[in-house]
């Protein structure tokens, strides 16, 4: 029999599950929204992520392998974890590096007469603690020389000539220690030319506008330009060169800036086009070396003689697979064949081998061509592999050139960041400039030399160039 009491206790039963069925399902409402919401951020990464990791963006732009490798748990024989996801101290195998102890300037005795303690008297010192310290002295203010060059008039001809002197120069107020730095500043530094005038009054007291640190700069750039065009004739008789090339905006408008890179040289070139007239104007069109490079079109328009690079197809190759099934086996398929390569050419190849090697992957390349594919990016890729099929091979056969255009694309780094800088080149001066000293320095650090002891150099030889060429006659003023 039900009693009253059960009839109550059920009703109450009853309310309390009405009421936790509202909450479940607001619940439920506030989680399809925070779920739509999640999607909408989930889809605005993949987007960002496919531009980080895209076929044609290169290793130093991909983050993602960055934040997954320094994500992951260290090693128990790693020590302990730091807080950025890395490990403390050197890699495992790595030899220690020691900072050589320089040799002293001068040395100072510091002595102590009694105990701080008990203030007993100290007698003779029982030893020696050295400590070796290095600090920069005060910086210098300039040095203000007037040079009063004499002329004479020769009674001969009537010729007047100027004396002169190899520390003073023939324009501008500004000796070649200003030059160098003010282009140092600039383009190794990436300081804005405000900046620039600022570093000089704060260290040195010199006062320094921003259009004198930008006359200066492109002084620099003048002085130089002879070198530039060595590096240029340099690259051009070299047997491998490895080319590529950026978007640059002049004057708001778009242009491109051209590198070409050997071991020890490498030269940029801006220009407003992006065809293969440009590697034909810096490499000369009787260019017989071989060219390392992407697959841009302006390339096999201007040479026969490339080398496709390979880090550009496999990344492809992996994203085509990533969009389509199909492209799968062909991916690994490449990538087996890469690896195989390197591990061969590891060893000493006789001529014959190589020759044998290159008809074999030949072979593997035209087996993956002949596959049927559906429409769709691995057809694309598939297309791009015998569009180039002349030219993926060339490393067998040149042991001298690399299956990569990783080196041009090295080479792009610093004038890229000074994109992010400077935004826009102003005019035909700006881009002179820009090319030019970009090129010294970074010929200057492939070759190990010190920039600023080189542009000084530049600019000192340039004066003495100067003046042998409109000067007839000189007097020295000692």
């Amino acid at each position: 029999m039900v009693t009253d009491e059960k009839v109550e206790q059920l009703l109450e039963r009853i309310t309390d599950l009405e009421n936790r069925v509202d909450e479940l399902e607001q619940e439920n409402e506030e989680l399809k929204q925070e779920n739509q919401q999640l999607r909408k951020e989930n889809k605005r990464l993949r987007a960002k992520l496919r531009w980080y990791e895209g076929p044609h963006t290169p290793p130093s732009k991909n983050q993602s392998d960055q934040e997954e490798s320094s994500s992951s748990p260290p090693d128990e024989d790693d020590g302990q974890p730091r807080t950025d996801g890395g490990t403390l101290g050197r890699k495992s195998g790595h030899d220690p590096e020691w900072r050589d102890a320089p040799d002293p300037d001068r040395e100072i005795e510091v002595t102590c007469d009694c105990c701080p303690d008990c203030g007993e008297a100290f007698g003779e010192s029982a030893g020696v603690s050295p400590r070796l310290v290095e600090e920069l002295p005060d910086p210098q203010p300039p040095e203000v020389t007037q040079y009063n060059r004499h002329y004479y008039e020769c009674h001969s001809c009537g010729t007047e000539t100027v004396a002169s002197h190899p520390e003073c120069p023939d324009e501008g107020q500004f000796g070649v220690n200003v030059i160098a730095q003010a282009a140092l500043s600039r383009y190794d530094h990436r300081l804005p030319y405000r900046k620039i005038g600022d570093r000089f009054e704060q260290l040195h007291g010199l006062e320094l506008s921003g259009a004198s640190a930008w006359h200066a700069t492109e002084r620099a750039a003048r002085a130089g330009r002879c070198e530039y065009e060595q590096i240029r004739r340099q690259i051009q008789q070299a047997d491998v060169v490895h080319v590529d090339e950026t978007g640059i905006k002049r004057d708001g408008e778009q242009a491109w800036i051209w590198t070409f890179t050997t071991e020890e040289h490498t030269l940029y070139a801006v220009r407003e086009s992006r065809g293969s007239d440009v590697p034909a104007e810096v490499l000369g069109e009787d260019f017989t070396g071989t060219v390392v490079c992407d697959g841009w079109t302006a390339y096999p328009a201007f040479s026969s003689n490339l080398q496709r690079c390979w880090a550009h197809i496999l990344r492809e190759a992996e994203d085509a697979a990533e969009k389509q099934a199909e492209g799968e086996p062909i991916y690994r398929a490449l990538k087996q064949l890469y690896v195989a390569l390197q591990t061969r050419l590891e060893s000493d190849l006789t001529v014959r081998e190589r020759a044998e090697l290159q008809r074999v992957a030949w072979r593997e390349l035209e087996s993956l061509i002949e596959r049927s594919v559906p429409d769709g990016p691995v057809a694309t890729l598939l297309g791009k592999i015998e569009g180039g099929l002349d030219h993926w091979l060339t490393f067998i056969g040149e042991p001298a050139v690399s299956p990569t255009n990783n080196a041009a694309e090295n080479s792009l780094r610093e004038p890229v960041v000074l994109r992010k800088i400077i935004g826009t080149l102003r005019n035909d001066r700006g881009m002179f400039v820009h090319e030019t000293l970009l090129s010294l320095l970074a010929t200057c650090r492939q070759q190990g030399r010190n920039p600023y002891d080189e542009f000084k150099r530049v600019a000192r030889n340039n004066e003495m160039i100067s003046r042998a060429q409109t000067v007839p006659a000189v007097a020295s003023s000692g």
